[in-house]
């Protein structure tokens, strides 16, 4: 366990073998260490860490953890990826977006952990950027299953299944992060910045996605067709 001052703990997949070369990453075969670290998750380990993305650390030490890893977020963004440009191949020629959704999510994917870091260091959260990074990707979760369950609803009720689908799966993972980094940030006044923005840019880009690429007759910006 690692005791960062809040009530989270942060572990990984072979954290027992590896804790303590983590704070010992300076240069060369350290990096290539520390990476390996990062991408060597037994593939049992991730149904728990993916459900544990949707649980509030309110419920308990299992809920308390944290899970820092780039599998679970990468394997995130690629399906995350996919259900987006399936769901923009079937939208209305005339209401396809000229942006792909692979671009969309690259940004988002790119300048979210980056404002959440700096926001962070502000308020002096105990996390550090890979620790950032693992909470974001672990809460695209509650994106993919938010929208890859609306599609199986009609046209006609997308948009009631898609926020009841979001109340559902993309709230809980959001109020998580919100939770993990309210506790991590010493200063009330910090937390309430820092959290109220990181949850908004959360939800507001499943928002943003659905409509722009999932919908099929939502035209987004200046339709060139």
């Amino acid at each position: 366990m690692v005791n960062k001052n809040h009530s989270i703990v942060f572990i990984d997949s072979s954290y027992e073998q590896y804790c303590n070369k983590r704070h010992n990453v300076a240069s060369g075969p350290n990096i290539i260490r520390s990476l390996v670290m990062y991408f060597t998750v037994p593939a049992s380990d991730l149904p728990k860490r993916i459900f544990t993305s949707f649980v509030p650390p309110l419920f308990g030490e299992k809920s308390h953890r944290v899970y820092v890893d780039f599998v679970g977020p990468c394997l995130a963004i690629l399906t995350l990826a996919a259900i987006l440009h399936y769901g923009h191949a079937y939208k209305l020629q005339t209401a396809a977006s000229d942006m792909s959704p692979s671009e969309v999510l690259l940004y988002y994917c790119t300048i979210t952990p980056v404002i959440c870091f700096i926001l962070a260091r502000i308020g002096r959260a105990a996390l550090d950027f890979t620790e950032i990074v693992a909470l974001l990707g672990y809460g695209l979760y509650g994106d993919l299953f938010t929208l890859a369950a609306s599609q199986a609803f009609d046209h006609e009720q997308s948009n009631f299944a898609f926020f009841m689908l979001m109340f559902i799966f993309a709230c809980p993972s959001a109020f998580r992060i919100a939770l993990v980094l309210l506790t991590s940030i010493p200063h009330p006044a910090a937390r309430l910045i820092v959290c109220s923005t990181i949850t908004l840019i959360h939800l507001i880009f499943l928002i943003f996605v659905h409509f722009a690429y999932m919908h099929r007759t939502f035209v987004y910006g200046i339709n060139k067709h």
